[in-house]
């Protein structure tokens, strides 16, 4: 759970562009039921609906459509988010929805609303996937719109939420039940991993320094926060922004901390980058590793550069920052010593935590592409939702049998966790000791047990 920052990028520029009156409705965050959220929905008696998604969620959402198609007849209901954006055309098809709006959503929303509020149709959209007056899905030529000068934006509109909620649930970070709020400074990612939605793009937009220490002090100022997460795809792309930002934040006086829940490109950081981040106050940062294999780096498109990535969380590492690692295991093609390199690589590295994913293809990725042209037979046993994809196979898309691979899961957890030198570096170094108590022996047996890998 964590504050949702593309809800509130959207009710911002709404209020700011059309003055529109906006409510959020978190049903993740507020662990609300369908019916309440559709309670508090028809409580607000909107002219128009926006609903993101993600895959797992999907269904929720095909609920909550149908629901709100039936209460409110002449709502016009917008989707948008990486299930929506993935296959935009399907999703229309599925359910009675209004538009899908692909990709980032501020000025596509913006038109959608200027259009709807003066009658008029939405064919001239970029990109829009929508129904015209007869039913029919029409798909707008043209890619969706994107803020190139983000900060154009107005301030995600957090005075909607209430931000103690998110104080008191689960959150990105491994470091939980804080007082915390999250930041997007910069969208779009160059690198072009095969895995990967693409919601804002393959261009680097970002933030200047001086705009997100001024987002930083307003949220200090009303919530009192000066923790943070930053949700960055690529945060670190630009090394002299880092820089300027460590300096910007420094010069405020203000005793901040920050996590990059999402994972920094590792294989770009230098020392000087490290110091920056480190003296700005970042105690907890991901570090993405994919595979440990040059060979699957180069097939998934990541490209990431191995010895670089071991001397990243090194030098994060001495520097005081916890650092948590990604990898996947089960690529199109990957072998069982293949595999084992990725556990190698983790092994050796100075990261205190790992998490060993099974690589899931999500629609509307080039993975997902591939093994549709390729072996579709194995998308029928994918599964997106109620799904572990830490603990359990959830797809196998390599050549190793399952059963392997659940052995390889469990062998991958058993290593890396069992080493006493990492435990000892854990019980040291992990920002919130007392955490520690609830995670207890019993826990860390379950995590390399074939219990846990059915």
């Amino acid at each position: 759970v964590s504050p949702p920052l593309g809800l509130l990028y959207l009710a911002a520029q709404a209020r700011q562009a059309l003055g529109a009156e906006v409510r959020i409705v978190d049903q993740r965050g507020n662990d609300f039921t369908q019916d309440e959220v559709v309670r508090q929905i028809l409580d607000f008696n909107p002219d128009v609906v926006g609903m993101r998604c993600l895959a797992p969620d999907r269904s929720y959402l095909n609920v909550l459509v149908q629901a709100l198609r039936a209460s409110l007849p002449m709502a016009l209901l917008v989707a948008g988010g990486p299930h929506p954006s993935s296959n935009p055309t399907g999703v229309m098809r599925q359910m009675p929805l209004d538009a899908v709006v692909s990709g980032e959503g501020e000025i596509s929303f913006e038109m959608i609303l200027r259009a709807w509020r003066e009658g008029g149709g939405f064919g001239h959209i970029p990109g829009l996937v929508w129904r015209d007056s007869s039913g029919e899905i029409v798909e707008n030529t043209g890619w969706p719109p994107i803020v190139e000068n983000l900060d154009m934006l107005p301030m995600p509109a957090y005075d909607l939420l209430n931000p103690k909620v998110y104080w008191n649930a689960k959150n990105m970070s491994v470091v939980q039940r804080r007082k915390y709020l999250s930041l997007f400074t910069s969208r779009g990612c160059p690198y072009r991993c095969n895995y990967c939605h693409s919601i804002f793009g393959k261009k680097f937009r970002a933030h200047s320094p001086e705009r997100i220490v001024e987002e930083i002090t307003q949220l200090n100022r009303r919530y009192g926060v000066l923790d943070f997460d930053i949700l960055d795809d690529c945060f670190n792309f630009n090394r002299q922004r880092v820089l300027d930002f460590s300096e910007q934040v420094r010069k405020t006086g203000l005793p901040t901390k920050f996590a990059f829940p999402n994972a920094v490109r590792t294989d770009l950081l230098t020392q000087e980058v490290v110091d920056a981040l480190a003296d700005a106050g970042t105690y907890v940062s991901s570090f993405a590793l994919e595979s440990g294999s040059p060979r699957i780096q180069k097939m998934i498109g990541k490209h990431l550069n191995i010895d670089k990535y071991l001397a990243g969380v090194e030098m994060a590492a001495k520097r005081g920052i916890f650092c948590v690692g990604f990898s996947m295991l089960g690529f199109p093609d990957e072998s069982a010593e293949e595999m084992r390199m990725t556990i190698d690589t983790a092994c050796r590295s100075m990261l205190h935590v790992m998490l060993f994913f099974s690589v899931i293809p999500f629609q509307g990725t080039e993975l997902y592409r591939q093994v549709q042209e390729k072996n579709p037979s194995q998308l029928t046993s994918v599964t997106y939702e109620d799904t572990d994809y830490l603990f359990a196979l959830g797809s196998n898309l390599s050549p190793v049998s399952d059963k392997e691979k659940l052995e390889i899961l469990r062998e991958a957890n058993r290593r890396f966790y069992l080493s006493p030198r990492r435990a000892f570096r854990v019980l040291r170094d992990y920002p919130a000791k007392w955490q520690l108590l609830r995670f207890p022996p019993k826990r860390v047996l379950e995590l390399v047990s074939k219990k846990q890998m059915r």
